[in-house]
């Protein structure tokens, strides 16, 4: 049996259905195999960046192991925005690049390449891959296949590479001789059992406790267990954006998000908290600020990670993470649900949240006016939340779409939220969409900003020709609005690169649309939105909308440098913050206060 084919059958028996990637002459075998296996089908997008983002996109969507294939040197090399996407994210990916046949390796010699475009990719892939080799002798092709996959979804998931020489592609191996890989025991460092016993009483004796979902729910997904979990706790749930879609909008106990960029309600809720229990979030400067001592400076703070580091980086930095349990969520959470008892009455805290919510301002502009040329981000976002099908796939991008998309869109039980929630690679979402799309039962949406859609343009064309179950919605405010409102605050609005006149580049993308045979909708108008969305989604796809957002809209609220999360921009009355607020205001190099204001 040829290598080649002995690889991408151990893939289809993996119920790999698609793989991704651009053909090149190091890695020709490989899609030869491909397209001549029944179950497995080769897509090949316009870029290997695209390709590696595809694998992602597939990977989150599907649960299974999203692949990548490539050629040697730049083939391979394109690979490494889209590995860092998958390894941040903790999405179980295998990448496959072709290399120079093993005599045309440099090896020890002191010259840079011997064969042509040959590079050493797993020493560039090294820190961002789980495990990343080279093949040098094909009667270990099993074993690191078997070994590369296991890591993939072993402990914190993530990616992993193989580099595979092109005469070892073409070599005859007998499948039944090969050796196989046989993980080692594991060696337990923790007693999950004692560790949940004496999460118990905290739990039980909090006053105002909330309960923090992060993206580590999803890698892999829950299920029901989490639902029951968050209904037995009974404790007001906030969520990363990455784990927006975890909890229904509609839910009695859903916050909503939380950090730099998200809703006062939901900061005000984090940093009045006595009690977090935090699953799955690393914590990111995104969602705490960037003074660490200010965050939920009077919470006792349980963290529940896969990754033991995750939760020991803030030692000495101003966090203090009281309770820290080494567990796979979906270890912990069915144990935690099964030793709970009921929930104990949270009737005060869940009174004053409420009434944050219409105490604070909410900071959103209303709909723009009929004539204006374009809509407001929110105002779209809200009446595409009424318009998105219950089972869709929803992929975003990064910048102002991502903002306005995770603090506006309503989600319903069975939509799934997604994006590069760590690498925010701009043009990430129409690749991995497109990823999602080539098997979905169902429809994909897909938001991007005009600043991502001009870096994967390309992939429109992929998009036409396999007339795929996409909708593409193109958030265009002619701009990075984030970087520009990033140089108003820090740069007295010196705009450099952000829009046309800084120097940026656009095309007219609807007219780019239409000459790749895609039918095109543009939105311009408030009164128009919610019946041009109607036309958008009886269309099963693709179409093309070029939605006219406000060049000028703000990312508001946001948090300026050196102000703890209930301060953010616009600015509100320092009395309104300190009448709200539960514990005392934050001094910088003061210990966390024992007494906080007056309230529950």
């Amino acid at each position: 049996m040829k290598l080649s084919d002995y690889v991408i059958d151990f893939l289809a028996r993996r119920d790999v259905t698609h793989v991704f990637g651009i053909s090149g002459g190091a890695a020709v075998h490989l899609f030869d195999s491909a397209a001549k296996h029944p179950d497995v089908t080769p897509i090949f997008p316009q870029h290997e960046q695209a390709a590696a983002i595809a694998a992602d996109g597939y990977a989150r969507a599907t649960g299974k192991l999203g692949v990548a294939i490539t050629t040697s040197g730049p083939g391979a090399t394109n690979l490494l925005t889209g590995v860092c996407c998958t390894y941040y994210d903790s999405v179980p990916t295998l990448m496959i690049t072709g290399q120079v046949a093993t005599h045309r390796l440099k090896g020890q010699n002191d010259v840079r390449q011997l064969g042509f475009q040959e590079t050493d990719v797993p020493s560039i892939f090294a820190t961002v891959t789980k495990y990343a080799v080279q093949i040098s002798d094909p009667a270990t092709i099993r074993y690191h296949l078997e070994k590369a996959v296991y890591l993939a979804f072993e402990g914190r998931p993530g990616s992993v590479l193989i580099d595979l020489p092109d005469d070892l592609q073409r070599a005859e191996i007998d499948p039944d001789t090969l050796a196989p890989f046989v993980p080692e025991a594991q060696i337990a460092i923790s007693d999950l059992d004692a560790e949940i016993a004496a999460l118990l009483p905290l739990i039980a004796q909090a006053r105002r406790p909330v309960l923090v979902l992060g993206g580590g729910l999803s890698t892999p997904r829950i299920g029901a267990a989490l639902d029951q979990l968050i209904d037995r706790l009974g404790m007001p749930v906030l969520t990363t954006w990455a784990a927006t879609d975890l909890i229904a909008h509609a839910h009695p106990l859903r916050v909503g998000p939380f950090g730099v960029y998200g809703p006062r309600l939901g900061n005000f809720a984090i940093q009045n908290a006595d009690l977090i229990l935090c699953l799955g979030s690393r914590l990111s400067q995104n969602v705490t600020g960037g003074i660490l001592p200010s965050f939920a400076r009077e919470a006792t703070i349980v963290m529940v990670d896969a990754s033991r580091g995750e939760m020991d980086k803030f030692d000495s930095r101003g966090i203090r993470i009281a309770t820290r349990i080494a567990a796979r969520l979906d270890d912990f959470v069915p144990k935690l649900l099964g030793a709970l008892e009921a929930a104990p009455p949270r009737a005060e805290w869940l009174a004053k949240i409420a009434h944050w919510r219409s105490a604070l301002p909410d900071d959103r502009p209303g709909p723009a006016g009929a004539n204006a040329g374009h809509v407001d981000a929110y105002d779209f976002v809200d009446k595409l939340s009424d318009a998105t099908p219950s089972d869709e796939l929803i992929y975003v991008d990064t910048g102002g779409n991502l903002t306005w998309t995770c603090n506006g869109f309503r989600i319903q039980r069975g939509q799934r939220l997604i994006s590069d929630w760590n690498n925010t690679a701009m043009g990430y979402a129409l690749p991995a969409a497109i990823g999602a799309a080539v098997q979905a039962k169902g429809g994909v949406t897909c938001i991007i900003g005009d600043g991502g859609l001009m870096l994967t343009l390309g992939e429109m064309a992929l998009l036409a020709r396999h007339r795929l179950p996409l909708r593409l919605f193109l958030f265009n405010n002619h701009g990075h609005g984030i970087q520009k409102q990033t140089l108003e605050t820090w740069l007295d609005g010196n705009y450099v690169g952000v829009d046309a006149p800084s120097g940026l580049s656009f095309v007219d993308f609807a007219k780019v649309a239409e000459a790749m045979d895609l039918p095109v909708v543009t939105i311009s108008r408030s009164g128009d939105i919610a019946a041009q969305l109607a036309d958008v989604y009886a269309r099963r796809g693709p179409v093309f909308c070029n939605v006219e957002i406000n060049p000028a809209q703000k990312l508001f609220p946001v948090l300026k440098f050196g102000a703890p999360l209930e301060s953010q921009l616009p600015s509100i009355d320092d009395a309104l913050i300190a009448r709200e607020m539960i514990v005392a205001p934050f001094k910088p190099g003061a210990p966390p206060s024992q007494s906080g204001g007056a309230g529950v």
